[in-house]
């Protein structure tokens, strides 16, 4: 797909990305989010709202929708793509906060699912994002990393060498590595 987007019109090729990438966040992040919270109402399970998970939640959001941005920038900048999978970058990228995860943009989206149950108190709602936390793990381990390894080669396990999947500091071994 990506050697299909690079025939095109820069113009065009922007244009299939955002759709691409406006129906994927706009289904996992809206969409199925206020389901889940009808679905919560609907079978009468526990509300957990209060002023102190409004304020967490409105700022875990903020924290994880500049986070997702800054990481996209970087793709984009630094890697000559972007995170959505049809138009991978062609760099890896491993610096700002690639040097602290592996997958900061997954973090950011997993943030983002939980700031939601926060913000509403909609147990289910928590649910979701620990299922979506789930897909995502599976999905980097089995699908995302071994692209990676055969686009990217040593550099890219040396990465992982240096750097955790999620989130972590660099413990005293990985910083003798690097």
């Amino acid at each position: 797909m990506a050697a299909f987007l690079d025939s095109l019109p820069p113009v065009l090729r922007r244009a299939i990305v955002a759709v691409w990438a406006a129906a994927f966040l706009g289904v996992v992040f809206v969409v199925l989010p206020r389901e889940v919270a009808a679905w919560n109402r609907e079978l009468g399970w526990p509300r957990w709202e209060t002023a102190f998970g409004r304020a967490a939640g409105a700022l875990l959001f903020a924290g994880g929708l500049g986070l997702s941005l800054y990481c996209s920038r970087l793709f984009a900048r630094l890697g000559k793509g972007t995170p959505v999978p049809i138009d991978p970058p062609k760099e890896l990228v491993a610096s700002g906060l690639y040097r602290f995860s592996r997958n900061p943009i997954y973090v950011a989206q997993v943030s983002i699912l939980v700031s939601y149950f926060l913000y509403s108190g909609e147990l289910a709602l928590l649910g979701y994002a620990a299922v979506w936390a789930l897909l995502v793990q599976a999905f980097v381990v089995w699908v995302e990393e071994p692209g990676l390894r055969r686009r990217f080669g040593v550099s890219y396990d040396r990465y992982t060498r240096e750097v955790p999947r999620w989130i972590g500091i660099r413990s005293r071994r990985r910083q003798d590595v690097a």
